[in-house]
């Protein structure tokens, strides 16, 4: 039975074959080792192209070139799933969308530095993929991912399957009460693609209440790909005075961008 939010609560992603494809990877092992090449699922996630892999790899050893030495625990995120890898220069044998979560926690060692966290909250989690890499380096005690229930079950599946350093909690935005405190949220293109209630209800419920924020936006300018019933630039600044707007390095579709803060 498809999984579909109610109308004016959907994300982009939200049509019913992507959560499809989700609870059949989480239910069924055969659909789970090899959901990373299932087209339902690669209309959303793992779909990253080996040219844009190499500009990941060239970001991540430009800012951060410590992170060359930890590759080999990077690639657990390609030991399930059946993930699309292919053969880059120094780093060998990894998959081109785990290249973006390595430089994606690249970026958050160089904007707020090499810290501990208590609570990190990601909206929109895909797999666990963002945490698994993210595990390998950041010292936090408790990930919660944001996602719908079907992504959920997956998530829970995939970061099962490996021993974790810190630990993590799957939730929906319903079951959030919105008291938490977190030390930094995000999001890679999930919060930009939500309807612009659920990103006022996540805005006032999560990242309010985070002390550092990361967000790859691709909607809320007139340059975005997708446009619609979102929040704009503007309207983000007034909801969240202490953002920064920067450009998305590299630039992975034209009119993306960085939505950012740190309040310490």
């Amino acid at each position: 039975m498809k999984y579909i939010g109610a109308e004016g609560n959907r994300s982009l992603s939200d049509d019913g074959s992507y959560t499809d494809a989700c609870e059949e990877a989480a239910h069924n092992q055969n659909s789970f080792n090899n959901f990373k090449r299932d087209p339902r699922y690669t209309r959303i996630l793992e779909h990253v192209s080996t040219e844009l892999g190499l500009k990941y790899l060239d970001k991540i050893k430009d800012q951060t070139p410590e992170f060359l030495d930890k590759f080999e625990l990077f690639k657990k995120n390609d030991l399930l799933g059946n993930s699309s890898q292919e053969e880059y220069p120094v780093v060998g044998m990894i998959s081109p969308s785990t290249l973006r979560y390595i430089k994606i926690l690249s970026d958050i060692v160089k904007l707020f530095g090499d810290i501990e966290y208590d609570k990190i909250a990601e909206i929109g989690a895909g797999y666990g993929g963002q945490m698994l890499v993210n595990d390998q380096i950041i010292n936090c005690s408790e990930h919660h991912l944001f996602d719908l229930p079907p992504v959920l079950a997956l998530i829970s599946k995939y970061l099962e399957c490996h021993v974790l350093n810190g630990s993590y909690k799957t939730c929906t935005l319903n079951n959030h009460n919105g008291k938490q405190k977190y030390d930094l949220v995000i999001s890679n293109y999930a919060f930009s693609e939500l309807p612009s209630q659920l990103q006022k209800k996540y805005i006032s419920k999560i990242l309010k209440n985070s002390k550092r924020g990361y967000l790859i936006m691709n909607s809320g300018v007139s340059s975005s790909p997708f446009q619609g019933d979102f929040l704009s630039t503007d309207q983000l600044k007034e909801l969240l005075p202490d953002i920064e707007i920067i450009k998305e390095e590299p630039e992975t579709a034209s009119g993306n961008y960085l939505v950012i803060w740190n309040k310490e």
